[in-house]
């Protein structure tokens, strides 16, 4: 893939992404004010509570996905058609085994707790267990479409999900009233009615492959006990560690405590979900024997999106409290920690940009240990913050592990990808080269929207 196509690329599934990703968020934006005008602070607290513990479970759902996903795009990229539609296959019977095997045990199983909760959120958890299943569909569904460079489709599916669910909650609100159960059903069934739409441009997009006989040779495991036993355990740390912050913050604090946070975090993963790095993990794979071509990209994607989220921060300091403050003054507790919280979105951006190229490049080690070490930095850090600071401990414990993220992230480049970070400086500088290629970025999105909206 040449430059200009790499970049043509580039900007139309962000621009699709970015469209459609604007829509999703008006749309939640009116989902959210629905849900937390009519929940109260503990049982918004106990809605994420529910989110955060399938979060935990789901994390089976997840196991090599990166670097399956990865392997088929670059089998694919390689000319290698038949050994990718194998993984493909190996995957999708991997997914859908691992999610019917979930729903059962939660959705029979569930009754079991019963002895520490009431009937009403033994219910709730077994409505959320068919969250499984659409997981488990949605992640060999996208595979092809992606594949494919029809971004527009999966960009979209996100934006149905929430007008769905919108529906749902304003029909309940009319007729009768929105509670948590109400909540719960809202958005497992959306998110049904939203996969329902990925089926058919994902068979157009496997269509290619029906004349291609697959390869005999067997992939996934062959995979998954090499570099991509190390995304196996990956996981497993993520959601560890999000699930001890939550009943953390429950333990040391209270459960109010938990929606108060939750808001801030969410108005921050709103605006990190404003960056165009969707497309990201999809498009590097297929340039991962380009060296000199890989080096330009992650320059200019981490200078630029760091730069447009220090942006980003500086806008939302002022327009977020306006809004907070209008339509959401319950929660006008959170702007605080929000605030404080802004101008980690540059460390973000960082990170998310290096570790697509760290996944592309099948560093799944590195990205192993930077989970571990992200667990044995932050628990302690809970323990001895929140007692101490209360929620403001979690955020001086948010910069500090992005800060030793990012030091642990530029040391290993500099020794094992020299290619790609031989200094932050020269990475970060702004020169001719950034001006030339600006032009060409403004000139081709222009070309973009002129053919895309011209009547």
């Amino acid at each position: 893939m040449s430059d200009n196509s790499f970049l043509k690329s580039y900007l139309k599934g962000e621009a699709s992404y970015g469209f459609w990703n604007l829509v999703a968020r008006g749309v939640a934006a009116a989902n959210t004010f629905i849900v937390i005008t009519a929940l109260t602070l503990y049982e918004y607290g106990s809605f994420q509570l529910l989110l955060v513990s399938y979060a935990g479970a789901s994390v089976l759902l997840h196991v090599g996905g990166g670097v399956l996903r990865n392997d088929i795009i670059r089998f694919e990229s390689e000319g290698k058609s038949s050994q990718a539609k194998k993984l493909f296959y190996e995957l999708f019977l991997l997914r859908m085994c691992t999610g019917i095997a979930l729903w059962i045990a939660v959705f029979f199983l569930a009754p079991l707790l019963s002895f520490k909760y009431g009937p009403d959120f033994i219910l709730l958890i077994r409505i959320m267990s068919f969250v499984f299943l659409h997981d488990a569909l949605l992640a060999v569904l996208t595979i092809p479409i992606e594949m494919r460079k029809k971004f527009n489709v999966v960009a979209s599916r996100l934006s149905i999900a929430k007008f769905s669910q919108l529906a749902i909650l304003i029909f309940s609100l009319v007729l009768y009233r929105v509670n948590l159960r109400v909540v719960v059903v809202s958005m497992v069934v959306s998110l049904f009615i939203s996969l329902f739409f990925l089926l058919q441009p994902a068979r157009e997009s496997y269509s290619s492959w029906r004349s291609v006989i697959k390869s005999q040779e067997n992939f996934l495991f062959k995979i998954l006990r090499s570099y991509g036993k190390w995304e196996v355990g990956e996981p497993v740390f993520n959601k560890f560690t999000a699930f001890f912050e939550t009943w953390a913050i429950k333990l040391f604090i209270s459960t109010e405590a938990v929606a108060i946070f939750s808001i801030a975090q969410m108005l921050i993963a709103t605006l990190a979900g404003l960056l165009p790095v969707k497309t990201l993990l999809t498009l590097i794979p297929m340039e991962a024997d380009n060296e000199e071509k890989l080096r330009r990209i992650y320059e200019r994607g981490v200078k630029y999106l760091a730069t447009l989220s220090l942006g980003l921060g500086l806008v939302s300091l002022f327009v977020i409290p306006l809004i907070v403050s209008t339509f959401f003054a319950k929660y006008l507790v959170s702007l605080p920690y929000f605030k404080a919280l802004l101008f980690t979105l540059p460390l973000h951006a960082a990170i998310i940009v290096s570790s697509a190229f760290l996944i592309s490049l099948r560093r799944q080690k590195f990205l192993f240990f930077q989970k571990v070490l992200k667990s044995f930095v932050v628990i302690p850090l809970y323990i001895i913050l929140l007692p101490i600071f209360g929620l403001w401990g979690l955020v001086i414990q948010n910069y500090i592990w992005l800060i030793v993220a990012l030091i642990s992230i530029s040391i290993y480049l500099k020794s094992t990808e020299p290619r790609l970070l031989a200094s932050w400086v020269d990475a970060l500088k702004f020169n001719k080269e950034d001006i030339i290629f600006m032009r060409n970025v403004a000139t081709d999105a222009k070309k973009y929207l002129v053919k895309r909206f011209s009547l």
